[in-house]
């Protein structure tokens, strides 16, 4: 009994370890987070809970730079769906590897799957624990909420002046997720260009609301990519990413 506890508090040590990168990198872009939105509008429970219950990163930005423009929830919903459509690749990949986990279980480590989680997980030799999943979300989970609650704490002494300064961090952060991928090869360039011409062309032309704009063009731009990239370019982008990792 002592033996086996043991070993699973080794596993669960074993993803504390694996993920504590990624508890510093998530508490310091949740920490911009949690500024950014009370000053796009949020009140500090409400964007805990979007960080307790979401933790994605790149969606929460735009939900909350939606939000302050007074977009509607059925276009914040749908952007924040489309966005994190890649979960659900992730997770299908993911669960070959867990075999022998539970429904529950696998549902517990869906909820706490990101880019970062899937990376070392996937990567990992050993196949991946329930009890290492577990340490490894909960650190990942636990940096970015409490990130957002210093974020929200800082927000609500700073000066409003200071909060719409931090709004660059959201430039920032889409820079820092959009450069590795261009170095990989054009294809990421192509899109994203693509997509904000359609999108700036739909806003501006079109008259349609901002977040509209951009459900329809991630649409049409996704769609048209997904047709036009051969079978070999799709795998040649599963290559490089691979490389990359």
């Amino acid at each position: 009994m002592n033996l086996a506890a043991a070993k699973n508090n080794s596993e669960i040590l074993d993803g504390l370890k694996n993920g504590l990168p990624v508890f510093l990198g998530y508490f310091t872009t949740s920490l911009a987070f949690g500024i950014l939105a009370l000053s796009s509008g949020l009140n500090a429970f409400e964007a805990i809970i979007f960080s307790a219950t979401n933790l994605t990163g790149a969606a929460q930005f735009m939900a909350i730079n939606l939000f302050a423009s007074g977009a509607l929830a059925s276009e914040i919903i749908i952007s924040v769906i489309l966005i994190n459509l890649r979960y659900f690749v992730m997770s299908a990949s993911l669960s070959n590897r867990l075999l022998s986990f539970s429904k529950k279980q696998k549902a517990i480590v869906a909820f706490g799957n990101t880019d970062e989680v899937f990376s070392i997980a996937a990567l990992r030799e050993e196949v991946p624990t329930f009890k290492f999943m577990i340490g490894l979300e909960g650190i990942s989970w636990l940096g970015w909420t409490s990130g957002t609650i210093c974020g929200v704490t800082m927000g609500s002494i700073l000066p409003y002046s200071l909060q719409n300064a931090m709004s660059g961090a959201l430039f920032a952060l889409f820079a820092a997720l959009l450069v590795p991928e261009i170095k990989k090869g054009v294809r990421a360039l192509i899109i994203a260009s693509s997509a904000a011409i359609l999108n700036s062309l739909i806003f501006y032309k079109l008259k349609l609301s901002e977040g509209w704009s951009i459900v329809i063009s991630m649409i049409i731009v996704t769609g048209i990519a997904a047709a036009f990239f051969s079978q070999e370019d799709i795998q040649d982008i599963a290559v490089e990413e691979a490389e990359s990792e």
